[in-house]
């Protein structure tokens, strides 16, 4: 199954086969790993959450929705783990230090509520709804750390369309952001700020 595309073998794993699984883990893994690692700088718990997230994987394989690219659902699922994760520590990474200071703000009640896991499917839709060349260059960019003349020598394309194509699609993310801007579905500003952090949208 090396050579199937992401979208073959999704439709194989939700027929329950464990080939299919076995070849998704095997292509995403590592970098999975590798992401979380950067972000955590702690290897175990790096491994833990990918190894948590396939086990989600495999567990829901006949109901899995997954809306355009795999490779974009596990990054973003990967994202939101190392998020949880940072809330659950003592200390917080240097660049969040101003968020600290942040006051605290009531969640309006009247509000419609939206999830973390519903911020984040939303981000990965319009992730996956991206043309495809702007997802790669996204995805090369905040994914796998490469920088723009590397992403340009990569996909074969000029130092500036990839500046162009970055910016058209955080542009495009920031966007939804906005959309729900008086729809914080968090307790306080604070924790929708720290959530775009994680996604790199500030």
């Amino acid at each position: 199954m090396k050579h199937y595309p992401d979208a073959q073998l999704l439709l194989e794993l939700k027929s329950g086969d464990h080939r299919a699984f076995k070849e998704i883990y095997e292509r995403y893994a590592d970098k999975l790993i590798a992401f979380a690692l950067k972000k955590t700088q702690n290897e175990e718990e790096a491994t833990d959450m990918v190894q948590e997230l396939f086990l989600s994987v495999w567990k829901n394989r006949y109901t899995i929705q997954v809306n355009g690219a795999l490779e974009a659902y596990l990054m973003v699922s990967v994202n939101y783990m190392v998020y949880k994760w940072y809330r659950k520590q003592s200390t917080r990474p240097e660049s969040l230090n101003s968020l600290a200071e942040l006051p605290q703000v009531a969640e309006d009640s009247t509000a419609q509520k939206l999830s973390f896991a519903e911020l984040s499917s939303l981000i990965n839709q319009e992730i996956a709804d991206m043309p495809e060349k702007m997802r790669q260059v996204y995805l090369y960019s905040r994914e796998h750390d490469m920088n723009g003349q590397q992403i340009a020598t990569e996909l074969g394309i000029s130092h500036q369309t990839v500046r162009n194509q970055i910016s058209s699609a955080l542009a495009r993310l920031k966007k939804i952001v906005n959309a729900y801007n008086n729809v914080i579905p968090l307790h306080n500003i604070r924790e929708f700020l720290l959530l775009l952090f994680f996604f790199n949208l500030l």
